[in-house]
């Protein structure tokens, strides 16, 4: 998929409506800035915003991923193989399954029955609505919603940031929920690892000190931090950059320290946050597929949050929030990254309440 020429597609399609981009984004309820990014091809739009973008502008869904109209009679019966031939341009020729055994893995995860209550101003706002689930080791798990839907206070519930109002949460057989305020850093160093959107890395530490400061406050033992980096920054590709500093390397490198410091120190769970969104589209993929071979190769095991549907086709299941509770889950199972992408857009639909599936509304 060509960012670049989807943008200007935008741009071409907005302009011949006689809008301002201050006035697309006033109908989609966004920044202009957004839109900015889109038509430069910075970004891409969210996915709860393809179906209204595709409205306002008259254009379907297939087009809008070609960046172009497709001046066919029989879209409506095309639509499917037009639409998939785009994403495996876009995503790549992937091929890979799941093994069969790999679904056989203890659980790391179990969330049961948690709710989280915000109490503002005499207003109380249920963020987080009796969520239950379970993330086996060695799985890749994403969680889709917009904004609001109370994705990222599911996941600072998990990182022991914030305290559910009701339930439990376990990690490694644990009940966190339990942990003493005070010994919640001292469990997050233990037992979890973090990747971010912002790096989160020391700018005045090199890459190699970044692991290594990760390592020694885990008391690793001094002799085993030097062969412990060298073997995980082989495998993530970040040996030549490992005594430079993150602002002398690229996004996508600073992206790989992260995950390198994070599996590091072998937490029970990665705990990865719109991790691809600093990220331009190549970059992007490199790391998705770092986390792919992290669960493969190190058994890790990782819980994700993003609104990037690019992004979720990398993972084994997806859990799909909306106010607060999840609305709907999707298992990769043995389909390939390509059908599970237009498997992701056809639930979320779904979840929108519509009536007929993603393809049969765009090209109607």
């Amino acid at each position: 998929m060509n960012q670049n020429k989807i943008g200007a597609f935008i741009s071409e399609r907005r302009k011949a409506k006689g809008w301002t981009q201050n006035q697309l984004a006033e109908k989609l309820g966004i920044t202009d800035k957004a839109i900015s990014k889109w038509e430069t091809g910075r970004s891409m739009p969210d996915l709860a915003l393809f179906i209204p973008l595709c409205g306002l502008l008259e254009i379907t869904l297939n087009e809008l991923f070609a960046g172009e109209c497709i001046p066919d009679e029989n879209i409506k019966e095309k639509a499917d193989e037009v639409l998939m031939e785009v994403i495996t341009n876009w995503l790549g020729n992937d091929k890979g399954k799941l093994k069969a055994d790999e679904v056989t893995q203890k659980n790391v995860l179990e969330v049961q029955n948690i709710s989280k209550i915000y109490e503002t101003e005499g207003n109380s706002v249920l963020a987080v609505n009796d969520v239950s689930f379970q993330v086996a080791q060695g799985r890749f798990v994403g969680i889709m919603g917009a904004s609001g839907s109370g994705k990222t206070t599911l996941l600072n519930l998990i990182a022991t940031i914030d305290k559910p109002t009701n339930g439990i949460i376990r990690i490694g057989g644990q009940n966190i929920v339990d942990i003493a305020e005070e010994d919640t850093a001292n469990f997050r160093r233990e037992h979890l690892g973090f990747v971010f959107q912002e790096y989160n890395l020391l700018e005045t530490l090199t890459i190699y000190e970044n692991i290594a400061l990760a390592l020694t406050v885990k008391e690793t033992p001094k002799e085993s931090i030097g062969q412990i980096i060298q073997n995980i920054s082989e495998k993530l590709d970040i040996s030549a950059v490992l005594d430079k500093f993150p602002y002398e390397v690229s996004g996508g490198q600073r992206q790989r320290c992260a995950c390198a410091r994070a599996i590091a120190v072998k937490p029970d769970i990665i705990l990865a946050d719109e991790p691809t969104g600093a990220l331009d589209s190549h970059s992007a993929k490199q790391l998705l597929s770092v986390f792919v071979m992290l669960c493969k190769e190190y058994n890790a095991t990782i819980l994700m949050v993003t609104h990037d549907v690019m992004a979720a086709s990398y993972c084994d299941r997806i859990l799909f929030m909306q106010d607060g509770e999840i609305k709907a889950t999707l298992n990769r199972e043995q389909k390939n990254k390509q059908t599970f992408f237009a498997d992701i857009l056809k639930r979320m639909e779904w979840i929108e309440g519509e009536s007929h599936d993603v393809f049969e509304i765009v090209n109607s």
